[in-house]
């Protein structure tokens, strides 16, 4: 009989977590949850971005009037991005907006998606390998774009989102 009873978010994260679409998806996922700081509070509820691909992010916006305002803003939009963006090691050269497809793209994530929806305590409990994200961090810290506030922020706010993500597959 098999005795090894090892759990699932374990075989998870030695093996799936290691694949290097998952990879791009965290990085993207890192990305977009900086949307709302990147477009401020005028187009955070009107605007998600869904995508990167060839250097470019889409974004789906609630209306045609939203991504007219967007488009209008497209180069602030991609400086606000790049520190995010190559901190992560990824390129983003341009920003594609789209309202089409809002009501595909507008569905709410799960809650648990999100490091907001735990407890401090509940992920203060998670266990992560800094080895994980030691080539992230070191970009991060070499990162001219960013204040060492700013860097700080945003390698907490990775390790709460992969700790949610633990927490939600355990």
């Amino acid at each position: 009989m098999y005795d090894d009873f090892s759990n699932i978010s374990d075989i998870l994260n030695a093996n799936l977590f290691s694949t290097k679409k998952l990879k791009l998806a965290f990085k993207q996922h890192t990305i977009f949850s900086f949307w709302g700081k990147i477009a401020g509070k005028k187009f955070e509820n009107s605007s998600k971005p869904y995508a990167i691909k060839n250097f470019k992010m889409y974004v789906s916006c609630a209306d045609s009037y939203v991504v007219q305002e967007l488009s209008m803003y497209k180069n602030y939009l991609l400086k606000k991005i790049e520190p995010y963006a190559k901190a992560l090691d990824v390129e983003i050269s341009d920003i594609i907006f789209n309202y089409k497809n809002w009501s595909d793209k507008a569905i709410v994530d799960y809650m648990d998606d999100f490091p907001e929806f735990y407890t401090d305590d509940e992920l203060s409990c998670i266990e992560y390998m800094e080895n994980d994200f030691k080539v992230v961090f070191e970009n991060i810290d070499n990162s001219t774009y960013l204040t060492d506030e700013q860097k700080t922020i945003f390698k907490n706010k990775i390790i709460k989102l992969q700790k949610a993500k633990k927490l939600r597959f355990s």
